[in-house]
């Protein structure tokens, strides 16, 4: 199979050449990058021409922070995001409800109270009234706590004198000890008591999820998930099914189980392959468990939460680096992210071979942690995209002075820290023109904060968010010589978007659209 491609602009990725007119595609690979005669004197009877014009081809966008699966799973929940009050979140929970069974769950996601009115967290007796019949269960936005109902309190026996799991808590109303209906950083003790899905369900729900990536642009994901996950995907692909790249990112229990079915890092194919475990040293921003230094400005009895202790986050490193992996460790406070740091210095004496570690999110940090994150050669994997729903909570919550160190993507590259993107989808939309429009304007897509930006300093180029979006999550799969910028001999994972973002004002570039996403040289989307 030949394809060229004309478009009168190409923005390859490649420093070496970084425009380019056309390109030819000859089965996978890319062989030839040019001029439109060059490419065109590469080209014979049997190749497919694509004529492109007005469009922006970039290497395969790569969401390097997802939650894929779940993303499909997600779809099929009450939405309760973009609601604007407690009233309007129980009418959607309600609605739902009238098409179920008494007894059925219910599970709704996408709660966000500081998007409320009132911006009160709610309570079990908030679903009581509307679901007597049901048990129920709605994850946050951030996917780091849930709200549920008295009927699910008692299916898992949550009572008052239930403790606290590690790393979790169990929010009880002072005034009588008993459990409000929120949970944090302890999900499974409800997720337990809901049936889980079929091999055949879980295929569809990452089927749907494909769709919604493909016809982004996303030609790869890294998900963050479990066995369970693999299973559903490796099942696709043995049915041709799968069609973008999944890089998948394992817990540590799944280890053991991982190795017995020969699933082992590095190994697995050019379309599903794992090398890193995934890690927790807190918890979110929303829930108020990001681990901090200092308390949170708005609640001077609070710090965070640390989902693992500094011995127990070092021994899990070691049993990583021990199965021939890296590690990914979520850490979104500041303390969290020493933590997380420290540990792997420490973990590394220990296993001083190359590794590609990675901390996702890095929301907030200290200054001082720069030069041990530079030193590890650490990669940054954050999600532009959360700029626009966190930083008014950022500011309540941290405060100026702080802030002044979160988000700040600027300043992570002028430290010289390999930075990489990705959306967390579900907790925020697949879309990378969303995240690539935060990163460059320090606001949301309305706009606010007004004037230059929350923190303007920290702006990026373009140039700099495609890179965090291709050549950065290539290299920290190991793939660099084969993905993350065109090039001759890299295979064909192209993003091509209807219009040329660098000739649109970046408030535009939300509502531009996917025209082709092609991955491993076949065009597995075209609007």
């Amino acid at each position: 199979m030949e394809v060229a491609i004309f478009s009168g602009r190409i923005y390859t990725g490649n420093p070496a050449q970084p425009w380019a007119e056309a390109l030819k595609i000859e089965n996978e690979c890319i062989t030839h990058v040019g001029s439109n005669a060059e490419v065109r004197g590469a080209c014979s009877n049997n190749t497919e021409i694509l004529d492109l014009p007005g469009c922006l081809v970039t290497p395969g966008i790569v969401d390097a922070h997802c939650h894929f699966v779940s993303l499909g799973l997600a779809f099929q929940l009450v939405n309760l995001g973009d609601a604007s009050s407690l009233a309007e979140v129980r009418e959607r929970i309600q609605k739902a409800a009238a098409t179920r069974k008494p007894g059925d769950w219910i599970v709704g996601r996408g709660w966000n109270h500081y998007q409320w009115n009132d911006r009160r967290e709610p309570t079990r007796q908030d679903l009581d009234d509307i679901l007597p019949d049901n048990p129920a269960m709605m994850v946050r936005a951030c996917g780091h706590s849930i709200w549920v109902n008295t009927a699910a309190l008692q299916l898992a026996g949550v009572t008052r004198d239930t403790p606290h799991p590690d790393g979790g808590h169990i929010d009880k109303d002072p005034a009588d000890g008993e459990p409000t209906g929120l949970l944090r950083e302890a999900r499974d003790i409800i997720q337990n008591h809901i049936p889980l899905a079929t091999l055949e369900e879980r295929k569809q729900m990452a089927l749907a999820a494909q769709d919604d990536a493909l016809r982004s642009g996303v030609t790869g994901v890294h998900t963050c998930e479990t066995l369970t996950e693999w299973e559903a995907l490796a099942a696709l692909e043995q049915e041709d099914k799968l069609k973008l790249r999944v890089y998948h990112l394992l817990p540590p229990d799944d280890l053991e189980e991982a190795a017995a079915r020969g699933i082992t890092a590095g190994n697995g194919s050019p379309r599903l392959w794992f090398n890193h475990v995934k890690l927790f040293a807190d918890g979110s921003l929303g829930s108020g468990t990001a681990l901090m230094h200092e308390p949170y400005t708005d609640d001077p009895t609070e710090c965070g939460l640390a989902c693992l202790e500094r011995d127990v986050l070092e021994e899990k490193i070691r049993l990583a680096y021990s199965r021939g992996c890296d590690v990914a460790i979520h850490a979104i406070g500041d303390l969290a992210l020493t933590n997380a740091l420290e540990s792997i210095a420490a973990a590394r004496k220990d296993y001083p071979a190359e590794h590609r570690d990675r901390v996702e999110h890095v929301q907030i940090y200290r200054p001082q942690d720069l030069s041990l994150f530079r030193e590890l050669g650490v990669v940054a994997s954050v999600q532009p995209v959360f700029l626009g729903t966190d930083w008014a909570p950022a500011d309540k919550r941290w405060g100026p002075q702080r802030c002044r160190y979160a988000y700040a993507w600027k300043s992570l590259l002028q430290a010289d820290l390999p930075v990489q993107f990705g959306s967390d989808a579900p907790v925020e939309s697949i879309n990378p023109l969303y995240g690539i429009h935060a990163a460059v304007t320090r606001q949301d897509r309305s706009g606010q904060p007004d004037g230059e930006g929350w923190f303007p300093e920290q702006k990026l180029s373009l140039e700099e968010s495609i890179e965090g979006f291709t050549a950065v999550a290539a290299w920290n799969t190991r793939r660099e010589k084969q993905l993350g910028s065109i090039a001759p001999g890299k295979w064909a994972d192209l993003t091509v978007f209807e219009k040329d973002l660098f000739n649109l004002a970046p408030e535009q570039w939300p509502a531009v659209k996917t025209a082709m996403t092609v991955v491993h040289g076949e065009v597995v989307f075209r609007r």
